[in-house]
């Protein structure tokens, strides 16, 4: 079968691109696949910081001429030869966030990672999105969410079937190792969106650090990629300012293994997207799935997550990690997990149990299963 991907933010190399590089290369084994872009992705790159095999996915390059960009008529161009192509597959795949276009090949997918109200805020918004947006999803066979939580949000609004695809956590990179006294957090440095809140964290490590003799010996350590967009790196310099004086380290823009020993020698993982946010109001701006926790829970870090969000679908209160709710409760577990070893150990192995299921195995049997392939 000949199947066609639009994945419009493949440079980005976060959670969204490896997910949808790794349905192209468990797709590739046994079909001709092909990634639709406007803007040809560094290849090596993906490989390397996603740990993703492209070697079977063929690259379609479109090129925009100098009159569109001048106008500013990129979404429209390309969403009409988008809608012309997508013709000319078997099966398409649309990873688009904001443009949901026509598509017209014998099966089509949507892959809608953010919870769609976003998008229907207005009345006026509202008959926008009823008359254009829904009219186009309407052309797609199925919708695929990362989670019960998107599931949960997009069933509010479109009436197409649709399917949950966990993303994969790549549980034979991830190991433990010799553990020592630091507590971990892993996400892009950005302002806006599903922010993973690295200066609010920061300021609970810092309160937590001044009051408490048990945390003077443990370290924090953030990991996180960072663009080119002055805000982000302001963002990143404010984290790293509000930093000062304490033994909060930041490793910005590391490699796979980098972070995979960083892992392995944590014992606490912090995860905090959609603190002091509405999730009723805002859910698209919480986590929609978390990767990294399931990362950080393969190498034997204790999971200490926000109770929002796609979150508690993976970490099980009290069994295999916990979740909280406010600032207060984060410090009282992970003082509690600082100051009791035996907790500390039982957790770490149960985290490392739990996220089996979450495991690279299943996604490529889930994957097959949702495309209708077999071995």
């Amino acid at each position: 079968m000949k199947i066609g991907i639009y994945a419009p933010d493949l440079s980005a190399y976060g959670g969204g691109e490896k997910y949808i590089c790794k349905i192209a290369e468990i797709l590739a084994e046994k079909n001709d696949v092909e990634f639709i872009v406007f803007e040809k992705p560094n290849v090596e790159e993906l490989e390397s910081r996603l740990n993703v095999d492209l070697q079977g996915v063929n690259i379609r390059k479109f090129e925009l001429n100098y009159f569109v960009k001048v106008l500013h008529l990129h979404q429209h161009v390309k969403a009409f030869l988008l809608k012309k192509i997508t013709k000319q597959y078997d099966i398409f795949i649309n990873q688009d966030i904001n443009t949901v276009i026509p598509a017209n090949s014998s099966k089509n997918f949507y892959i809608c990672q953010i919870p769609p109200t976003n998008i229907k805020r207005s009345i006026f918004e509202r008959v926008m999105a009823r008359t254009f947006f829904d009219q186009n999803l309407k052309t797609y066979d199925k919708i695929v969410v990362y989670s019960t939580f998107v599931k949960k949000w997009v069933e509010k609004y479109f009436d197409n079937k649709i399917e949950i695809l966990n993303p994969p956590v790549d549980i034979e990179k991830f190991h433990p190792g010799p553990k020592e006294n630091k507590i971990v957090s892993v996400g892009r440095f950005f302002t806006g969106a599903h922010s993973k809140k690295q200066l609010d964290m920061i300021k609970i490590f810092k309160e937590l650090y001044d009051n408490n003799k048990s945390v003077k010996n443990w370290e924090y350590h953030l990991a996180g990629g960072v663009g080119d967009i002055p805000e982000n790196k302001e963002y990143l310099r404010l984290c790293q300012e509000e930093s000062k004086g304490y033994p909060i380290h930041f490793h910005v823009n590391t490699s796979l293994e980098n972070l995979i020993d960083l892992y392995s020698r944590s014992k606490i993982f912090w995860h905090a997207t959609g603190f002091n946010e509405d999730e009723n109001k805002n859910p698209e701006i919480m986590e929609h799935f978390g990767i990294t926790t399931g990362e950080a829970m393969s190498a034997g870090c204790v999971p200490v997550v926000i109770n929002k969000g796609g979150q508690p679908e993976i970490v099980r209160d009290g069994v295999d990690g916990f979740v909280w709710n406010d600032s207060r409760e984060l410090k009282e577990i992970t003082l509690k997990l600082i100051t009791d070893e035996y907790l500390l150990k039982e957790k770490s192995y149960a985290a490392i149990m739990r996220i089996k299921e979450f495991g690279m195995d299943n996604f490529v049997n889930n994957t097959k299963k949702l495309f209708n392939f077999k071995e």
